[in-house]
């Protein structure tokens, strides 16, 4: 005997309902393990001494006591990418999470916005915890040397958590279609119009306060570069040249993923100057600093990558399409 759940045919559109709690909740599974990781490395690379600091001579005083390796620039480049990647992929999470919620307690146009924006979000929200959620912790690696791939220490474990979660509910691929196959053009492109003015919101915030003009400004030419990426792709889907349209969709998920977390991470940096200018700070002034400075590695290491992606989304080389005209150099 069988029971019928929901309305008759609607099966297929309760499923994709279904789909986006669970791909939140193995982006939050990445993020966990992630962020495990990175308070790991952090306090290994707070009690390991390791070579001495280099002067600006050049040279060393072999004299000195070894120094902690937390203390070598590119250490704490790494350290920086893990918080960087760990943070703002939880502040996304909650967004989506504070979506879902309002989703279902908003009603008429309110229900809508929050629906569409969660739409938006949940393919970013499961793939970037998910494949940068491995890159912080390869990092974390990095920082332990060996010892990162022995048991006596928890990241090598926490390498091989993370891995399912780019294939569980739907690869990193399959999330790229989604995003730019059916969530883009979802409600003639509403989302994404949300999107933007959460977006504009976010950097007329910013520029209230001249230490963050520099950033809005960067966030702002990067937002841009989306739109440049959807001038030229578009015209495939119009043309029902889907194929070129979304040859190269995994590529637009890193770029519109990297600037998504450049949206995050100013938000944060918003508040945290917000707060430090506030008389009744909840934390002591360290907290909102550190955030305020992870914003900056962020931009600079990580976000200026978008571009790359850019150069490559409208490269009109067709490269992986194959046509009659095209052979298989497998």
């Amino acid at each position: 005997m069988g029971y019928l759940v929901g309305e008759p045919n609607k099966g297929l559109k309760y499923m994709f309902q279904m789909m986006n709690g669970a791909r939140i909740d193995v982006g939050m599974t990445a993020a966990s393990a992630a962020t495990a990781a990175y308070y790991a490395s952090l306090q290994y690379a707070k009690e390991r001494p390791q070579g001495r600091k280099i002067m600006n001579s050049g040279k060393k005083d072999v004299t000195e006591a070894q120094t902690l390796i937390i203390n070598h620039p590119d250490v704490r480049r790494m350290l920086f990418l893990q918080k960087a990647i760990v943070e703002a992929s939880l502040s996304l999470l909650i967004e989506c999470s504070k979506h879902a919620d309002l989703a279902h307690c908003e009603t008429g146009d309110k229900k809508i916005v929050h629906h569409l924006l969660l739409e938006l979000l949940t393919p970013i929200a499961k793939t970037y915890p998910s494949e940068m959620g491995r890159d912080s912790i390869n990092n974390g690696l990095q920082i332990l040397g060996g010892y990162g791939f022995c048991m006596d220490f928890p990241l090598q474990q926490y390498l091989r958590d993370i891995r399912i979660m780019s294939i569980y509910e739907g690869t990193t691929g399959i999330q790229s279609l989604d995003l730019l196959g059916r969530k883009i053009p979802m409600d003639n492109g509403r989302a994404l119009k949300l999107l933007n003015e959460d977006v504009g919101l976010t950097i007329g915030n910013a520029r209230k306060y001249p230490e963050l003009t520099p950033y809005a400004a960067k966030l702002e030419q990067t937002m841009s570069d989306i739109k440049k990426a959807l001038e030229y792709l578009m015209p495939y889907a119009m043309n029902g040249d889907y194929e070129n349209y979304l040859a190269d969709a995994t590529v637009f998920m890193e770029m519109t993923s990297t600037v998504i977390i450049a949206l995050q991470w100013l938000k944060m940096a918003v508040s945290a100057t917000k707060e430090m200018n506030n008389g009744n700070k909840k934390f002591k002034n360290s907290f909102y600093e550190s955030k305020i400075y992870t914003m900056k590695f962020y931009f600079k290491y990580e976000l200026p990558k978008a571009k790359a992606c850019l150069e490559t989304l409208i490269n009109t080389d067709k490269l992986t399409i194959v046509d009659e005209n095209n052979e298989l150099y497998f």
